[in-house]
């Protein structure tokens, strides 16, 4: 290896030198500036060159300084020079060095300035926020989350939200101005990697209330939310507090792993689940999907859990009716056990609390009036009917299929089928053979759910269900949801030259496309980045919504269903919903609401949807409508 010459160390030292920064640049213009004054006034003393002065003798030393200075700072005082030629010339020279020196001090002070406004405009600076909401991450679904988080905190002065995401600062505050408006919440963007602690640094994690890790998207996703777990858990262990940490993952099998890092009472989201489970349940029950949208969203109904030691000696049935502005639902014991709902008999003790349905906390108030039911108008108890084998029909392939069947094993009779539509030619033996599937025989063929001609050989009128799931593999959410929206148009056509009425559900990305959509049914949409951003929301303001909402979804124990308002009430008969509260408690199930058929497709009316009605309200249910219940089956 050959020796390093003097100009290769000089070179080198150079480099380093302007690697430091503005400041170093600076000095080093400053150091030229001086050895070429210093220079030129040692050679004018030197050689007697240097001008005389008024009294006849020659200029000195630390005067040629400073006229060099002068001239090296303004070039146009060369022309008031007196002195021989060779004088002028130097004085000349000194004027172009600093000609060269001052455009390169300009040039380094504007690209310094630069990125200065570069560092301001990216959000460098620590987050001075007490009690607020971390978001880290960007995604598609940050727009429904910060509308929910403005929803959730619009009765609470001085609310903010912080995000953290590598993202262009200004990019993200356009966004944010753009979905928020007038809100009053406050929204601070910074520019950094979640996985850096530097940068975690900035949004101020120790005086957080709740942080909010977002998946991004790619096939490692949930890798990326493990590294920010172990972040924010270290950054939340320097800071001596560990705050709420919401996040959402794709894989059940990162969950343990996830749950070791930030531990049992973090609120831990796998979305395919969440999202299978809502498609199936909406799939079978028309309407369900508005009812989770109104239990989720904060503008509506929301879930909360509160102490009412009114309660005490009570039994839960007797309970039910003792609210006219909520709807009681379920109990935490005093022992931290989840009853939902408990047996019917069973009293309340002092320190239990109620799971309500109500619009705000200070409206879950034991003020129920209930009036005498006139048996007459109940409906006579008999059972519902009996479940009976389905046909289902599912369009496309993507990450959700196969549990997306399960799902759907857990819900049929025995003996029902699904016939799969997709691209794939070489789809899990799973799905072929069933082999997890105990109701439920599977079908595969190989088609485009674009194609008119794939779909006119189904015989799409003799299934039961119709669900359209997004094919996000290899496609933007806009291609995705265009492919639904073709779909569901060549669907709707296909029943309507028939005269047949099929349930179809589909899954959308992105909710603006819904209203593209809108000359399909109205309820039949399951927009999964909403959904998921309505219950991450939920579950950050309260950490106890998770178990809960989880129990919801679950095809285990009691559930949401909508079911014939004829098995409750008299068709036509005058009640209220007392009487409904009353004919559902007789079954032993929890009446929540009711859902108008006349209403059903219009949004303005929630789709017929009304969730925790006045228990007080006269209605007329007629053989359409449905009653929004809580139960086993």
């Amino acid at each position: 290896m050959p020796r390093a010459t003097f100009k290769n160390k000089l070179r080198y030292r150079f480099d380093n030198a302007m690697a430091r920064g503005v400041g170093s640049q600076i000095a080093m213009l400053a150091i030229v500036t001086l050895v070429l004054i210093l220079v030129t006034s040692t050679v004018l003393t030197v050689s007697g060159l240097s001008p005389h002065g008024a009294d006849g003798e020659p200029v000195s030393f630390g005067r040629l300084v400073w006229v060099g200075l002068m001239h090296a700072i303004d070039p146009g005082a060369v022309g008031s020079d007196v002195g021989d030629w060779a004088f002028l010339f130097i004085m000349l020279a000194v004027s172009f060095g600093g000609i060269f020196v001052f455009s390169a001090l300009i040039g380094v002070l504007t690209g310094g300035f630069g990125e200065i406004l570069e560092r301001l405009r990216k959000g460098r600076s620590m987050v001075i926020e007490r009690d607020h909401t971390v978001i880290l991450g960007w995604t598609g679904k940050i727009h429904a989350l910060l509308t929910e988080l403005a929803e959730a905190n619009a009765n609470r002065p001085g609310a903010s939200v912080v995000i953290l995401a590598e993202h262009d600062k200004v990019a993200m505050d356009d966004e944010v101005r753009a979905v928020l408006g007038d809100a009053p919440m406050r929204v601070v963007t910074r520019t950094g990697s979640p996985l850096v602690r530097r940068d975690l640094d900035l949004v101020n994690l120790g005086e957080a209330r709740s942080v909010i890790v977002m998946s991004p998207d790619g096939p490692e996703a949930d890798t990326v939310v493990l590294k920010t777990l172990l972040a924010v858990s270290k950054a939340g262990a320097q800071a001596g507090k560990q705050p709420h940490v919401v996040a959402e993952l794709k894989s059940d099998k990162t969950l343990s792993v996830a749950r070791m890092v930030v531990g049992d009472a973090a609120g831990l989201i796998l979305t395919p689940p969440l999202i299978s489970r809502v498609l199936v349940q909406t799939g079978r029950q028309s309407g369900l999907s508005v009812v989770y949208t109104e239990l989720l969203s904060f503008s509506g109904d929301e879930i909360y859990i509160q102490t009412q030691p009114q309660l005490a000696g009570k039994t839960f049935r007797e309970a039910l009716f003792a609210y006219e502005d909520s709807a009681l639902f379920g109990v935490y014991t005093a022992g931290g056990e989840r009853l939902m709902p408990p047996p019917f008999d069973r009293r309340f003790e002092a320190d239990d609390q109620v799971i309500v349905i109500s619009r705000d906390d200070d409206t879950v108030v034991v003020n129920g009036r209930p009036t005498a039911v006139a048996e007459d108008t109940l409906a006579p108890l008999h059972p519902h009917a009996t479940p009976r084998p389905e046909r289902t029909l599912v369009l496309g392939e993507s990450q959700l299929l196969q549990q997306v069947l399960r799902e759907l094993d857990a819900y049929v009779a025995p003996g029902s089928t699904v016939l799969v539509v997709c691209e794939a030619r070489h789809l899990d033996a799973r799905l072929t053979e069933g082999g997890e599937l105990a109701n439920t025989a599977i079908q595969v063929r190989v088609g485009d759910v674009t194609d008119r001609g794939v779909l006119d050989g189904l015989d799409v009128p003799g299934f039961d269900n119709i669900l359209v799931l997004a094919e996000t593999e290899g496609r933007t959410q806009e291609m995705a949801d265009s492919r639904t929206m073709i779909t569901l148009l060549h669907l709707r056509d296909i029943l309507r030259r028939q005269g047949k009425a099929v349930p179809i559900t589909s899954e959308m990305l992105d909710g603006q496309n819904r209203e593209l959509a809108a000359v399909t049914e109205a309820d039949d949409f399951i927009i999964s980045n909403t959904l998921v951003s309505l219950v991450v929301s939920q579950i950050s303001e309260n950490r106890r919504i998770a178990a809960v909402l989880d129990d919801l979804l679950s095809p285990e124990g009691h559930e949401i269903y909508l079911k014939p308002a004829r098995d409750y009430v008299q068709t036509g008969a005058d009640v209220d919903f007392y009487a409904v509260v009353e004919a559902a408690a007789r079954r032993g199930e929890v009446a929540l609401g009711y859902r108008l058929a006349a209403h059903a497709h219009d949004p303005e009316r929630a789709y017929g949807v009304a969730l925790n009605p006045r228990k007080s309200t006269r209605l007329r249910l007629g053989a359409g409508d449905r009653v929004v219940v809580l139960a086993e089956r």
